[in-house]
């Protein structure tokens, strides 16, 4: 969606440094898609990225706490970058921009102890980037430094705005000259120093900007869901989205002001008003205070008067907490009294409806927002995870092939194969976590590893048919084969060879099947950039090693295992011609003496090390 020209300022998050959160000890400028997938195993991170997200987007420390700093000795910051902004509110922010066109802020959290109490508390401040002109005359802050008495008018004249600069009296103040730069500076383009990180809150940052960051949802995963729906919850996220839903769509029914001043009404007849034409409260409240203070004037006689102040709610209140829901799925219900798998789909349905009425009734103004959510998979079928990666794609507005149309993100951990697309590995990132001493590592590749438009189109083209390619996402180490006979033979082996019981995910490992020699290395390019480890049993066809096909595949090997077969793998197991299909395959592998000694020391250096 291209930036506002006029309205309120929309900046979308582009990229985000994490130092000393939890299990994250320095994770600098992880790119953010509009639709962002972490994976990795159970306990490597990616729930703290999301919670990261989470205490920067959040007011004051976002709910962190003393433990969740990995170095408690030292601060924890939390920097993100944004972008988004249209030619006029460049204009507007100059002074705060990196490279032209980026707001850099940073949350620096700190452990500070309470005396009074005996507790630790996190403390929280924003700090921005601020550059100064550098002609001397147009900034404050140089003249300030150098001290002494300046000359307003003489300044005002030489920086070219002496009459935005005069007050009405014709003078020349500190007050009016500020006045007047800032009017200057927003009407001229002039040439600015590098910005530097202020030491105090929020340097020069305008408050409007703070307001306009994007707002921001967690559905975190957790085990009973109909927590995050009960009314009694309100603050969750269900909740919060039952809020902003109702405020959205109400206020576009001409008759929502009958809400509005059936609220006035009641709130007139429970309270003392004094607006005019509100009905007379209601005397028996009048008659409850008088008893009321009589009842505590004889326990405290210095009691004058007691008085009653009941609080009645606004509509978006109503809906966060008054709300419930019943479903007819056959069996009419509370929803509570659901499956989590239909409680879920409910909470996605609504996200869905909210994206939807912000777009259709032309709600620019609305800040954009970042859901976060952990596992969308969970408790969902398998055959509608696709759909509800739909939504999500949806809700953030990515189309394939070009550009995004929504100022919405998602950013979701995953476990499952259904929520990310290999063809578009742009939009995952890999984390990893080795040991607590290195802690989470995040891995990423740029859209422009495949090189040519019409080669990341081929590969898209290629992966497109299923999720098989996309398992090597969750895997330790991967092997590339050329067909799905290879496949076969590789796993019959390593069972021959006591590396695999059954299937490779029980190691780890993803055998994944390219359709073809000449794309092999399109996989590797993409495995390197993830730094995945891997292995390639590589068919020579009886051609040399410098053939047009095999090639690339050695150039991009980066270290990585190899197996190579002279010919084909049924002249290294005696076959003598190509396997009729797969099935014929299946039948020969399934007799382990038809695996010999060559295949099975091919797949023992195919496999990674026991």
């Amino acid at each position: 969606m291209p930036a506002k020209e006029s309205g309120s300022i929309t900046l979308r998050l582009t990229s985000i440094s994490v130092r000393n959160f939890r299990s994250i000890k320095a994770a600098e400028k992880i790119r953010l898609e509009a639709l962002q997938a972490f994976v990795g195993e159970n306990n490597c991170g990616k729930s703290n990225l999301l919670r990261a997200v989470e205490c920067f987007l959040s007011s004051g420390a976002g709910g962190v706490e003393p433990s969740d700093f990995n170095d408690q000795s030292q601060p924890a910051s939390i920097e993100c970058e944004f972008t988004g902004l249209s030619a006029a509110e460049r204009k507007k922010l100059r002074p705060y921009l990196l490279g032209g066109d980026r707001v850099v802020l940073r949350k620096e959290l700190k452990i500070l102890l309470d005396a009074a109490r005996g507790k630790a508390t996190v403390k929280a401040e924003y700090h921005g980037y601020q550059a100064e002109p550098k002609e001397f005359h147009l900034s404050l802050r140089k003249i300030e430094e150098k001290g002494g008495r300046p000359d307003w008018a003489k300044l005002a004249e030489e920086g070219g705005f002496l009459e935005y600069a005069k007050t009405d009296d014709g003078k020349i103040n500190k007050t009016s000259y500020k006045a007047g730069l800032e009017r200057h500076l927003g009407e001229n383009e002039v040439e600015y120093d590098e910005p530097i990180l202020g030491e105090t809150q929020a340097l020069g940052i305008p408050q409007n900007l703070l307001s306009a960051l994007p707002e921001f949802y967690l559905l975190p995963a957790i085990t009973d869901y109909s927590t995050e729906i009960d009314r009694r919850s309100s603050s969750t996220v269900f909740r919060k989205l039952m809020a902003d839903l109702s405020e959205r769509l109400l206020r576009v029914d001409p008759r929502y002001h009958e809400i509005d001043d059936a609220l006035k009404r009641v709130r007139a007849l429970l309270n003392v008003s004094s607006e005019a034409g509100a009905p007379a409260r209601l005397t028996a409240l009048a008659d409850v205070e008088t008893k009321l203070r009589d009842a505590v004037k004889n326990l405290m006689p210095s009691v004058k008067a007691v008085g009653l102040s009941i609080e009645v709610e606004e509509p978006k209140d109503i809906f966060s907490r008054g709300v419930s829901i019943s479903v007819d799925d056959g069996v009419v219900t509370d929803v509570l009294s659901k499956g989590h798998g239909l409680q879920r789909s409910l909470v996605f349905a609504l996200l869905q409806m909210l994206i939807q009425s912000g777009r259709e009734n032309g709600a620019e103004d609305a800040r954009p927002i970042v859901l976060a959510i952990e596992e969308p998979e969970l408790y969902i079928h398998p055959h509608s995870q696709r759909l509800i990666f739909g939504v999500l794609k949806a809700f953030a507005g990515v189309k394939d092939g070009g550009e995004n149309v929504s100022p919405d993100q998602v950013f979701y951990s995953t476990h499952s194969p259904a929520f990310i697309e290999i063809g578009n590995y742009e939009r995952v990132a890999v984390l990893r976590k080795v040991d607590s001493d290195t802690g989470t590592t995040v891995h990423q590749c740029d859209a422009g590893v495949l090189g040519s438009m019409e080669e990341k189109k081929g590969f898209k083209l290629l992966t497109s048919f299923g999720l098989k390619h996309n398992e090597l996402f969750f895997a330790r180490d991967v092997v590339l084969v050329e067909g799905p006979e290879d496949e076969i033979g590789v796993i019959a082996t390593a069972r021959k060879l006591g590396r695999i019981k059954d299937l490779p995910d029980e190691i780890g490992l993803s055998i994944v099947v390219t359709d073809g020699k000449g794309d092999v290395a399109k996989f590797q390019k993409v495995l390197n950039a993830f730094g995945f480890r891997y292995g390639v049993l590589l068919e020579l066809d009886g051609k040399p090693e410098d053939d047009k096909q095999t090639a690339p595949i050695l150039e991009n090997l980066n270290g990585n295992r190899i197996a190579k077969v002279a010919g084909r793998l049924e002249d290294l197991l005696g076959v003598g011609r190509h396997f009729d299909d797969q099935r014929h395959a299946k039948e020969f592998f399934s007799d382990p003496v038809n695996i010999n000694a060559n295949m099975e020391a091919l797949v023992t250096t195919l496999l990674p090390p026991p």
